[in-house]
């Protein structure tokens, strides 16, 4: 038993040792040298991975070696500019990892890219369900939601049954049951060189091993990062501008409250609101998303539905009118807020209460002493001078 096993640790290290290296490739407006590519571990193609998709807050460096940075700054896309204006108009950033890749399974694909060398290559390929949790836990913190779609219209950045955000991650499995999945990928791929010949979307697609389908590694092959759960699900990350409105906005009634409701209800989340740490956008593509960026309205309204369009929906804030009672008397006394987070007093009534009485105040004044100085500067009138007469007439 002992000869036995001493020649079966050797065997199974040399057959995890087999597994081939994943293949990286990158279709963008980038031009890389035509150089041998660069090995990563998979925690390195991870921070590459976070970085183009601008989940990057997501995913700590701590003590990395200067070749880790120097793999990012290279493969990780356009850094944006603190003083940049980004729009729309940003290309969209999509990683595609494709599973069970073999000369079996996806021969075509790889005849047809045989003169495409890869950016870098993975070393050690995870398993397919560390693969899964990874993209998984890319789309949650994207803002991406979980849809159930067919892989050409997944990788189309303006479907908005498949895309609510500006980046995606999708998991593609070659032996999944059912039609020909070579036909499905090789049809997508075409789209997928389109949209970057475009400029209109850079993608990542890592080609898997099947070798490395059932593969056993560490606990945590890609390393450590933020869960999804650790995080605000849904909430907005950067530069997330309003989509213009091109259909006639969905009626929808926000919730009514009573001044006592809000009283209480307000005063109870002001306790535990934070401070915005930056003007949220006017659009959100979900409730949970504006209620994450916005805290919940600062707590001066709630958030709804005010129009849908084929690409997205668009929840805001409705800021609500507060009133409380004060004095013996019971007074009453009313608040209005506005703004994208309703974070801000509305002081248009009393600006334009004070504004008037000052002009009127100042109008009568200066009519009064107007007519004070105008008193004895008028001629008599002639009737006076009627009966005098001269002396010299006689």
């Amino acid at each position: 038993m002992k000869l036995t096993s001493s020649f079966l640790l050797p065997a199974l290290i040399g057959a995890a040792s087999a597994i081939p290296d994943a293949n990286v490739y990158i279709f963008d407006a980038a031009r890389r040298p035509a150089t041998n590519p660069p090995t990563l571990s998979p925690e390195q193609a991870r921070l590459v991975f976070a970085q183009r998709l601008g989940t990057s807050q997501y995913h700590g460096i701590g003590d990395v070696s200067e070749s880790t940075l120097s793999y990012i700054n290279e493969f990780g896309g356009q850094h944006e500019s603190l003083f940049q204006d980004t729009t729309n108009d940003k290309a969209a950033e999509l990683v595609l990892i494709v599973e069970g890749v073999s000369p079996d399974t996806a021969e075509p694909l790889l005849k047809e890219w045989t003169s495409i060398k890869p950016a870098f290559t993975m070393s050690q390929p995870p398993s397919m369900v560390a693969n899964k949790k990874l993209v998984l836990d890319l789309q949650r913190q994207s803002g991406q939601d979980s849809q159930d779609c067919q892989l050409e219209n997944a990788v189309n950045p303006f479907d908005g049954n498949c895309w609510n955000r500006r980046s995606n991650a999708i998991h593609f499995d070659l032996a999944s049951k059912g039609e020909t999945k070579i036909d499905e990928l090789m049809a997508a791929q075409k789209r997928l060189l389109q949209f970057a010949e475009k400029a209109e979307m850079n993608v990542v697609v890592v080609l898997m091993p099947e070798s490395s389908r059932t593969s056993k590694t560490s606990g945590k092959p890609y390393g450590s990062y933020e869960e999804p759960s650790q995080v605000l699900i849904g909430k907005v990350r950067r530069q997330t501008a309003e989509e213009p409105m091109t259909e006639a906005p969905v009626a929808s009634t926000p919730p009514t409250f009573n001044s006592k409701q809000l009283q209480s209800s307000n005063s109870s989340r002001n306790s535990t609101l934070k401070p915005l740490p930056k003007l949220p956008p006017l659009c959100h593509s979900s409730k949970d998303a504006c209620e994450s960026s916005t805290n919940g309205c600062s707590g001066h309204g709630t958030c709804f539905k005010k129009y849908s369009t084929t690409k997205a929906d668009c929840f805001t804030c409705r800021c609500s009118i507060e009133s409380f009672m004060f004095g013996k008397k019971k007074y009453y006394k009313e608040s209005s807020w506005g703004g994208s987070a309703c974070h801000k007093q509305d002081v248009s009534g009393p600006f334009w209460l004070i504004g008037l009485f000052t002009v009127v105040m100042v109008g009568t004044i200066s009519w009064g002493i107007g007519l004070m100085y105008s008193i004895g500067e008028e001629q008599l009138p002639g009737v006076i001078g009627a009966g005098v007469s001269s002396g010299k007439t006689r």
